[in-house]
C-alpha cells in the first residue's frame, strides 16, 4: 500500500502543477458577456441587433415576448443564430409577419457567454 502510494503521489503533483500553468479561462472558458435585446411593433419586417465574434463567443436565445397577434395571417418570430462568412457575428432577429397588424409586438431577449 505504501509503494502504490509512493508512486500516485508524484502523479497527481506533476497533474496538479501541469494544470496550474493554463490559464483560468482555460480550464473555466464561460464568462458571461451580457443579455441584449431586439424588439418590433406594429409593423412588418425584422429588427436586428449584431451581437459577439461568433468565433470566441456563444449565443442562445432567452427570452421570447409576443403580444397581440390576434388577427389572421399575424406571426412573431425569434432567433439568434451565427452569420455566414465574410460576417463575423452573432445576430439577434425580432420579426413581425403577414402584415404585422396595427398592433403586434415581439420582444427578443439573447445571452452571450465566452467560449
Amino acid at each position: 500500500m505504501n509503494a502504490k502510494n509512493n508512486i500516485l503521489f508524484p502523479v497527481i503533483v506533476s497533474t496538479l502543477l501541469a494544470l496550474s500553468a493554463f490559464p483560468v479561462h482555460a480550464v473555466n472558458p464561460n464568462t458571461f458577456i451580457g443579455t441584449f435585446n431586439a424588439a418590433r411593433s406594429n409593423s412588418a419586417g425584422t429588427s436586428f441587433v449584431n451581437l459577439t465574434n461568433k468565433n470566441t463567443t456563444f449565443c442562445y436565445l432567452s427570452r421570447v415576448n409576443v403580444e397581440n397577434t390576434d388577427t389572421t395571417n399575424e406571426s412573431a418570430e425569434c432567433r439568434v443564430f451565427r452569420r455566414l462568412a465574410p460576417f463575423t457575428t452573432w445576430r439577434l432577429e425580432a420579426t413581425l409577419g403577414g402584415g404585422g397588424g396595427p398592433d403586434a409586438d415581439v420582444r427578443c431577449s439573447a445571452i452571450c457567454y465566452n467560449n
